[in-house]
């Protein structure tokens, strides 16, 4: 039987001083294989499970050759007894969530994270409050 990861409402400590989805990507290089928390919007659809930076107008745009969801990295759960609570997660699809996860880098060789490498990184969740 698989564990769902927890969703609580109210925040912890350590979801306290979250980091924005920008500023997680800026620092991706030292902070690659670490438990972060990060706020953002959740994206909770079909072949879109990610975290939007917030807010919208410091979103990035897609560089050249660069992913394509560049204020954005994608959510997983990795390969443990952890899933998502999908229904719970597609009533806070759209608002404001911290999550708190290890931060992954990209696949070397596709260059990107999640669906197509669009994504420039990677968050495998452990738990997910909204704010």
């Amino acid at each position: 039987m698989r564990q769902q990861p927890v969703i609580r409402p109210r925040l912890t400590n350590s979801m306290k001083s979250a980091l924005s989805v920008n500023a997680a990507l800026d620092e991706l290089a030292t902070l690659r294989g670490q438990d972060i928390a990060v706020e953002g919007i959740l994206r909770f659809e079909f072949e879109g499970t990610a975290l939007d930076h917030f807010p919208k107008a410091e979103r990035r745009g897609a560089k050249d050759e660069g992913p394509l969801e560049a204020s954005s990295v994608w959510l997983c759960v990795g390969s443990g007894a952890l899933q998502f609570n999908e229904d719970q997660l597609r009533r806070w699809h759209g608002k404001r969530v911290t999550v708190l996860g290890t931060l992954l880098g990209p696949d070397e060789k596709l260059g990107g994270c999640g669906h197509f490498s669009a994504y420039p990184a990677e968050l495998s969740a452990r738990s997910i409050e909204r704010i």
